[in-house]
């Protein structure tokens, strides 16, 4: 990997004007700078925890031209017709095409900060459901996690059914397990540390305190695909 180049407030303003011009052609004419300064230096972040990444899951897509997002918007199914995107992530993932229901870790840029996270990348019910009997077999390690991810200052947010799963379970459990999806998320607003390459090593902290809940959504996820094949709606 090149040496990281950083990536400076100046770029990111740049992503939020060429949302707000909506053009092709401030696009074009601001192509090069959005590559230098937004996209090949997220592609240098990819690059850098791939190797971090790997050990975790050997099965990720670890391509960086892959990982990262694009900036052109695909407008042909969304009532939303904005061309161009003023947000750029990271995914760190096997590839969706192969393996449907599998965690995913991300980062997130954008004008306003950027955001770290681990979840399941389109959880399907029958999924939510190993992962809730997985919840219950094996609670303590669950918590763990939960204490790693909270320990770099990731917070929980969850999507709740209305009425509960297992009114039964202890009150401990039921935020976990009386949800339709969920996910951890840091939050940062302050955007000055992505100039430095010392968000590099705030990245591999956080992804490192993060590996607990990745592994046990992994479990969850294997388990899921040993009973169904794949089926998604098993």
């Amino acid at each position: 990997m090149t040496e990281f180049s950083g990536i400076k407030a100046e770029a990111l303003w740049l992503l939020a004007q060429n949302k707000f011009n909506n053009s092709k052609e401030f696009y074009e004419e601001n192509k090069e700078k959005i590559n230098n300064g937004v996209i090949y230096p997220m592609r240098q972040i990819a690059a850098y925890l791939s190797p971090y990444m790997y050990n975790l899951d050997s099965k990720m897509n670890l391509i960086p031209a892959k990982m990262v997002s694009r900036i052109r918007r695909d407008t042909r199914f969304s009532k939303d017709k904005t061309l161009y995107r003023e947000h750029v992530w990271i995914m760190f993932m096997r590839p969706k095409n192969l393996w449907q229901g599998y965690p995913c870790l991300w980062f997130e840029i954008r004008p306003g900060g950027y955001y770290c996270g681990v979840s399941y990348f389109g959880a399907t019910t029958g999924l939510m459901e190993v992962y809730r009997q997985l919840l219950l077999e094996q609670s303590d390690n669950f918590f763990k996690a939960v204490k790693s991810a909270v320990s770099v200052g990731a917070q929980y947010y969850a999507d709740t059914f209305k009425r509960e799963k297992n009114p039964d379970i202890d009150d401990k459990l039921k935020p976990y397990y009386n949800v339709k999806s969920f996910y951890f998320m840091i939050k940062f607003n302050d955007i000055s540390p992505l100039a430095s390459n010392e968000i590099l090593k705030d990245l591999r902290k956080i992804y490192k305190a993060f590996s607990p809940m990745y592994r046990f959504l992994l479990q969850a996820s294997e388990r899921y695909t040993a009973i169904s094949g794949g089926d998604e709606n098993v």
